[in-house]
């Protein structure tokens, strides 16, 4: 069930109905667990039963690790890691292992026959952080129940954000109440996530995006360069949509879950952009990744190292594909550089980069590297990726050829994106001030813009397949 569909507009309101017509809170929580359920049923049913696996064992060591005494925790955590990521290992990185293998090793194993159950990435990592912040010291949760709502809880299951247990748990265990700034500005979340998604992203995706990747060769360097912009546009607002449509339906219950984004394309630099971009997956390899390595702790190459290391696997939980680990590595050495720039190199006496000029370059820097570096994240492999580099050096005077309509969406879709956040906080503020019918029309107004302008075609989110 894809969220920018009339099913789920269907779906949620009813759930959402149902919820708060039971009285109990324990009610309430088992209805959310059932309505999950369906949810994450309606994919595909047998990869339900992996998923209340990892979440069994989840609930299960992290009971384990709280029981046992400190020399035992951190064995009893390696074997919960090992428990926990194998599920992942198996159906997301087997097959790219054993063909690189078989390489160097002809005789080695065929890689597995299996499609990637939806959402792996995500609720594998929510799990391991549970336990590992049990290891910490976090109370265990005791309740099944409302441990296994926390891990299915349905507006964040399949593409994040990624919650951690003290965030939505807490909220669980809470008495629930609903508002009509709940519902305002959840309504808003929804309406703003449809057009980001329908409007902008898939428009994009199919105006000027999927032509260019498909057969570089056939356009000229500015048309390339206009296809990347624009893909990095899409995958922000298809992202970043979804994260509206959690976040506003999560608020329909009365919960609240974290932003995932912060206008990334305003970064100023590389760091500064992955502090901005899928927020709680850099949190999340921060805390459990980065810190443990050492973080910046000491001096000569240590901090570096543990950023490579750190982006390397932020670039690979993205996908098994070398192309992944090339992104990872890439952007780990842009941050080293901009680190050894601002500690030891001319960035550390320069005054260059204050002042409206020196942002302005900074900005230009950080924007146009990570839209090349967008190459490696959208290409099939290697191979496509290099024949994009190639084609951004034909320099035929050709005028690009996409439809007025797809220059009208890039043009109005960054300029949105580059408006001070205040404006959007204070935009949803006021939403959530009108009366109940004005919000109606305004949802309908979005729904018939999309049938309207809209692609026709009902089209994945990316993150889906990560």
């Amino acid at each position: 069930m894809l969220f920018p569909t009339f099913d789920y507009f269907l779906f949620l309101p009813l759930v959402a109905l149902a919820h708060w017509v039971l009285r109990a809170n324990g009610h309430r929580t088992a209805w959310l667990l059932v309505a999950s359920l369906a949810f994450y049923a309606s994919w595909n049913p047998v990869d339900t039963g992996l998923l209340l696996l990892v979440i069994a064992l989840a609930y299960t060591m992290g009971r384990v690790v709280a029981a046992l005494r400190e020399p035992q925790r951190g064995p009893a955590l390696l074997a919960s890691a090992l428990l926990l990521l194998a599920p992942l290992l198996y159906y997301k990185y087997a097959g790219f292992l054993l063909e690189n293998l078989r390489y160097v090793w002809p005789d080695a194993p065929t890689p597995p026959a299996s499609h990637l159950p939806i959402g792996i990435s995500f609720y594998s990592f929510q799990a391991l952080a549970y336990v590992i912040d049990v290891r910490r010291g976090q109370a265990p949760e005791k309740d099944p129940l409302r441990f296994t709502t926390f891990l299915l809880f349905f507006p964040h299951l399949v593409a994040g954000p990624i919650l951690r247990a003290s965030n939505l748990l807490t909220q669980l265990a809470a008495e629930r109440t609903l508002s009509r700034t709940d519902v305002g500005e959840g309504l808003a979340r929804l309406g703003v996530g449809l057009v980001k998604k329908v409007l902008v992203a898939d428009v994009l995706r199919l105006g000027m995006v999927d032509s260019v990747f498909t057969d570089p060769g056939s356009f000229t360097g500015l048309e390339v360069l206009v296809a990347l912009y624009a893909y990095s546009l899409q995958i922000y607002c298809d992202f970043s949509g979804y994260t509206d449509f959690a976040i506003g339906s999560a608020r329909l219950f009365g919960l609240r879950i974290p932003e995932n984004f912060d206008r990334p394309y305003q970064a100023l630099s590389v760091a500064n952009y992955w502090r901005r971009w899928h927020m709680t997956l850099s949190d999340w390899v921060r805390d459990y990744v980065y810190h443990p390595l050492g973080g910046s702790r000491g001096g000569g190459w240590a901090p570096y190292r543990n950023t490579l290391i750190t982006l390397l696997i932020l670039g690979f939980w993205h996908g098994a594909n070398w192309t992944f680990l090339v992104y990872g590595l890439v952007h780990g050495g842009a941050v080293c550089l901009n680190r050894w720039w601002r500690k030891s190199g001319p960035g550390a006496t320069s005054s260059g980069s204050t002042g409206v000029a020196g942002v302005v370059w900074r900005w230009a820097l950080t924007f146009h590297f990570v839209v090349l570096a967008r190459i490696l994240f959208r290409a099939d492999d290697l191979t496509q990726a290099w024949a994009l580099v190639q084609s951004l050096g034909n320099l035929a005077l050709v005028m690009p050829r996409f439809a007025p309509h797809a220059w009208v969406v890039l043009g109005l879709g960054y300029l949105a994106h580059f408006t001070p956040t205040r404006w959007t906080t204070l935009a949803r503020t006021r939403f959530a001030l009108l009366p109940a019918p004005v919000w109606g029309t305004a949802l309908a107004v979005a729904g018939w813009a999309c049938v309207r302008w809209g692609p026709g075609d009902t089209l994945a989110f990316i993150y889906y397949d990560f």
